[in-house]
């Protein structure tokens, strides 16, 4: 490959691919099999010229950028899935390349591509071009070129030379390091792994991706061959993009190869696209079926996710309000909310589910919960007897107190036990009463003895004689 690529420059004849000539005799080994090349046409005998460079996939066509040797200026090619050549678009003038726009990249709505005379804006709909910006110092050169959504910048590198990211506009670029690559032509953003993979001239054939981690700046180790195509002797690496809507269920890389004898388009089978599955619908929530205004009642849910994704829940309460996404818990796990009503009523609860990715179930079956009246706590008798005080507590409510908590005070006098009292009532139904008792008290004197439940306040006077509290 080196003799093919090398002798005609020597000899004053402009050669057809852009390789990198010095790397050309540093082989790697490849450390995974090739995958099964699923699109292959010659791109050069379709538009007649040599020197095809970048390529890229819009979500409906292919392009490729080439220089026009043949037929001047350089062109830019729109093909079908089918590589049937569907339009050709002139690039915008450039003094100083021999070759024009090199890699391409896509960012959802725009192709964009460089050169040594500028970074440019490709419309997908006409062709047209619009500047971004001209050359900027150090980065002079774009060649490899792939867009970062989640950074919201462009990755170029060239050959063996330093890496740069950068804003559409050239305001920010930052030069990070080459991870070690030699013949760096292509790249192109794996949105399933959050990874870049590199298309690098150097191996055999010179076609080899490699995957790289820009998050820590290092090559992943993982690689793909690119085999030879069809009625090639010679491959080289040219631009290259990933695409996950190209061939039904399969992400792939694709990309343009500097062939001998010609330069063809290419997609290979990268893997399997993981169509994430949402949990599956919960069951209805679990919790009390009845409850009283005011009052705060816990809810529980699960389900399960086919990929084992932990899982949001979102509860919500049939008042207009919801829980909002719960923090996520392992598939399986037990969710618990907790609402309290403003008014009464009958509402029903449902429940959603969300996985890690964001797939969300539909809604659960209903829970219903009756709100009525919250209770009302009412003190009824004081009685003092020996050692002891009691007072009755009602709930005049219409549905059962829970967990009322009372105290028995007493103050003035010589108490010299059982000043205060206190403790929880479990349940008291509604319209139903239950009675509470003092700890042991001993002293002397005049007291005022309070009693308190809930929010219910009543005073009693008394008399303790030693033993013996005396009430009216």
């Amino acid at each position: 490959m080196l003799l093919f690529a090398a002798v005609p420059a020597i000899q004053g004849v402009t050669p057809s691919n852009d390789v990198n000539q010095a790397a050309l005799v540093s082989p790697v080994d490849t450390m995974r099999s090739p995958g099964q090349i699923l699109i292959d046409f010659d791109a050069e005998t379709v538009h007649g010229e040599t020197g095809s460079l970048g390529a890229e996939w819009d979500g409906q066509y292919f392009w490729s950028s080439c220089r026009g040797l043949v037929t001047p200026p350089h062109k830019f090619f729109k093909w079908d899935i089918s590589g049937n050549l569907v339009a050709t678009y002139n690039q915008p003038a450039q003094a100083t390349t021999a070759w024009g726009i090199r890699d391409l990249a896509f960012d959802g709505t725009y192709l964009y591509g460089g050169s040594e005379d500028g970074f440019w804006r490709i419309n997908p709909a006409d062709g047209t071009t619009t500047l971004m910006f001209a050359p900027i110092a150090p980065m002079t050169l774009i060649r490899a070129l792939e867009w970062v959504p989640s950074e919201g910048k462009f990755y170029t590198g060239s050959f063996a030379l330093g890496w740069f990211k950068f804003t559409p506009d050239g305001t920010t670029i930052t030069a990070i390091p080459n991870p070690g690559l030699t013949g760096v032509y292509g790249m192109a953003y794996d949105d399933m792994n959050d990874t870049i993979w590199v298309f690098d001239q150097i191996g055999t054939p010179g076609t080899i991706f490699h995957e790289y981690n820009y998050h820590t700046g290092v090559l992943t180790g993982n690689q793909w061959t690119v085999p030879m195509l069809t009625g090639l002797t010679a491959q080289i690496a040219g631009g290259c993009f990933y695409a996950t809507d190209c061939v039904s269920g399969k992400a792939v890389l694709g990309g343009m190869v500097q062939g001998t004898l010609k330069d063809r388009m290419f997609v290979m089978e990268l893997r399997d696209i993981a169509v994430n599955q949402p949990p599956a619908i919960p069951g209805a929530p679990a919790g009390p079926t009845s409850g009283a205004v005011g009052v705060s009642y816990s809810f529980t849910a699960t389900t399960t996710d086919p990929e084992g994704d932990n899982i949001s829940y979102l509860f919500t309460w049939g008042d207009g309000s919801d829980s909002g996404w719960l923090a996520e818990i392992p598939s399986g796990a037990t969710a618990t909310a907790s609402h309290a009503w403003a008014a009464t009523g009958s509402y029903d609860i449902t429940v959603n589910a969300k996985d890690t990715i964001g797939a969300e179930s539909g809604a659960s079956a209903a829970h219903t919960i009756v709100i009525s009246a919250a209770p009302t706590i009412e003190i009824g008798a004081i009685t003092g007897g020996l050692f002891k005080v009691k007072a009755v507590v009602k709930n005049n409510g219409a549905v059962a107190a829970t967990n009322v908590s009372w105290g028995i005070d007493l103050a003035g006098g010589i108490i010299l036990l059982g000043k205060a009292s206190s403790g929880t009532i479990p349940t008291i139904a509604a319209g139903g009463t239950a009675t509470i008792t003092s700890k042991l008290i001993l002293g002397f004197g005049k007291t005022v003895i309070t009693v308190t439940a809930d929010t219910a306040t009543k005073s009693q006077n008394a008399t303790v004689l030693l033993i013996f509290i005396k009430t009216p």
